[in-house]
Formats: C-alpha cells, sequence, structure tokens
C-alpha cells in the first residue's frame, strides 16, 4: 500500500467519487443528461493516473484483485440484492473497513434515492409485489401449459420433452424471484434497523 491516505465524496445520485483521482475536476463538473450516462465508465480506479504509476493507497495489483473478484462474484446491494459494478464504491467500502474497521454497506443508486427522498419502504414494497406476481404468473402459466398439453394429441416423448423445458425454464424464473424477495426482505430489515424513518 502507497501512503497517500484517500477521501471520497458521494454525489446527488449515490455515485462514490474519489478526491484523489487525478481527474477528479472532470468526473465533478456539470455534465448534461448523455453525459451522465457514461460517467459510470469513469468511476474507476483504472481510469487514474495513480492506479496506472502505483501511487495510490492501495497497491495497483490489490486494485486489480478487487476489481477481477468484483467481475467474478460480483458486490451487491445491502437492500435489494442489485450488483454493485462501480469500482469507487467498492473500494470506498473496503477503505474504511481496512483502515478504521468501519463496515460500510454497499448501496445502489436505485436504493440510495429512494432512502434520499424517504421511499425505500414504498419502493421495496413494490418490488416485492412484482417479484410476488412473477412467481404466481410463472405457476398458473406452467399449470395452464401442461393442460394444454393435455388435450393435445402429440407424441408422448414430445409431451414430457416440453414439459421438462418449460419446468426448467419457470423454475430459474421463479429461483431467481425467490433470490429477489429474499434480499428485499433483509434489507428491510437493515433499513428499519439502520436508518431513520422520518
Amino acid at each position: 500500500m502507497g501512503n497517500e491516505e484517500l477521501s471520497f465524496e458521494i454525489d446527488e445520485k449515490g455515485r462514490v467519487i474519489c478526491k484523489n483521482h487525478s481527474n477528479y475536476d472532470h468526473l465533478i463538473r456539470p455534465c448534461d443528461y448523455f453525459e451522465d450516462l457514461y460517467l459510470d465508465a469513469e468511476l474507476t480506479c483504472k481510469t487514474c493516473s495513480h492506479y496506472e504509476n502505483n501511487e495510490c493507497y492501495f497497491s495497483k495489483t490489490r486494485i486489480d484483485e478487487i476489481f477481477n473478484r468484483g467481475l467474478k462474484k460480483g458486490y451487491l446491494c445491502r437492500l435489494c440484492g442489485k450488483k454493485i459494478d462501480r469500482m469507487l464504491s467498492i473500494i470506498h467500502k473496503i477503505y474504511y473497513k481496512e483502515t478504521y474497521d468501519v463496515e460500510m454497506p454497499l448501496i445502489c443508486c436505485d436504493c440510495y434515492e429512494k432512502i434520499k427522498i424517504n421511499e425505500f419502504l414504498s419502493y421495496s414494497k413494490k418490488m416485492t409485489d412484482f417479484y410476488i406476481l412473477n412467481i404466481v404468473i410463472s405457476i398458473f402459466f406452467l399449470s395452464y401449459f401442461v393442460f394444454f398439453l393435455s388435450i393435445l394429441n402429440v407424441q408422448p416423448i414430445f409431451h414430457y420433452i416440453l414439459i421438462i423445458l418449460i419446468c426448467f425454464i419457470v423454475s430459474i424464473i421463479i429461483r431467481k424471484c425467490i433470490k429477489k424477495l429474499r434480499y428485499f426482505y433483509f434489507g428491510i430489515k437493515y433499513y428499519k434497523k439502520h436508518f431513520p424513518i422520518q
């Protein structure tokens, strides 16, 4: 590790920006809608000269390890389970953990904006209802499809292949929905415990 301490700020959209980044002035400049869309790609150590010259608090090797781990395993939002792929958000969390032993939660920009306007609970309820509805529709579709196949005069082998295929697809959808519901369930508990409700 280098000697340079890091400092961060969070913009109005919840994006972490490193104040030591060599392009800091460029990252915080006012930008139009389209420039704002491409800002995410720049919020990384890879665009910083300190990374290139191995002068950062974290060594170049360590940053590469963090980046590769994020690509393979992914870092997830503490509230909704969405994948966090902004490298500076991850560096921010690791830095505070290793330097100050502070466990900062990773929170995606969608959840951050909802927290800022005090709408996270209503947002999470809508998303929970959405995933429950997806499960119900998937089960209904599966039941309807099996019934529809039973009244068709098709070869038994095709009948079973189609049922297995549809069951497989529906099970993937239901498994993903249950996973998201679980993230929101624990996310709501975490939010109620750690964020003041106005």
